[in-house]
């Protein structure tokens, strides 16, 4: 078993992130911290916490939400990074995380891993892929770029028991995959576009949307919109 820090749990509702004649830009990427000591933990959200675009993806699973995605992790770690690509502090939530941790990183955390937390028990399914709500949100979309050629993405979990979590406190990983397949192996092997990898793709616990992007060539890393300011 291997102990993490939660330092923050962080929530949010759908909201106008950004006023559009066309049609406003909707997001629940504007998360808060959550000021009681517990949080009730189901499949698919935090108590408090929805996500707004919960429409099918044609990868598999959702745009986001949903079973595989159901909660988002990231590192404090790399808070000093983001502050400078960002151009100003960036505290707990700022990228839309439900979990802030402390003491691992995307290179530590392997695909399959068991965690457990509070009374509930989660498993990691896949890294984050930076979506253009991230670039409205930091200001520029081509700071997206930069968050996904550092690495910079955190990850998701599935929730495989609900329960009652701690806002502060210890997160441990219970069990880690056999495989040790990392959350920083997927995300690099997404990155490689011009490269298929069903050995990594049949990965049983990796999420249905990464699973089918890793089975094709030259995938569309930008979710539709450029990576341009």
């Amino acid at each position: 078993m291997t102990t993490y820090g939660v330092l923050s749990v962080n929530v949010g509702l759908p909201g106008v992130l950004l006023p559009w004649p066309d049609g406003d830009v909707i997001s629940s990427m504007d998360k808060s911290p959550v000021r009681a000591d517990m949080v009730t933990l189901s499949r698919t959200n935090l108590d408090g916490d929805r996500q707004a675009d919960t429409r099918p993806s044609p990868m598999g699973g959702q745009v986001h939400g949903g079973l595989d995605q159901a909660v988002y992790a990231f590192p404090s770690e790399h808070f000093e990074r983001l502050g400078e690509i960002v151009g100003n502090r960036v505290a707990a939530g700022f990228i839309g995380e439900n979990i802030t941790l402390q003491g691992v990183t995307e290179g530590d955390v392997c695909i399959g891993d068991i965690w457990t937390w509070g009374t509930a028990r989660l498993q990691v399914t896949a890294p984050r892929g930076p979506c253009y709500k991230l670039g409205i949100r930091i200001g520029r979309q081509a700071a997206r770029t930069i968050v996904r050629e550092e690495g910079l993405v955190g990850w998701y979990l599935r929730v495989l028991t609900p329960g009652e979590v701690p806002t502060r406190g210890p997160i441990v990983r219970a069990q880690q995959h056999p495989q040790k397949v990392t959350v920083a192996d997927i995300h690099r092997a997404l990155q490689d576009r011009g490269t298929a990898y069903p050995d990594l793709a049949a990965l049983a616990p990796l999420s249905a949307k990464v699973k089918t992007a890793l089975l094709r060539r030259d995938r569309d890393l930008t979710g539709g919109v450029p990576e341009a300011d």
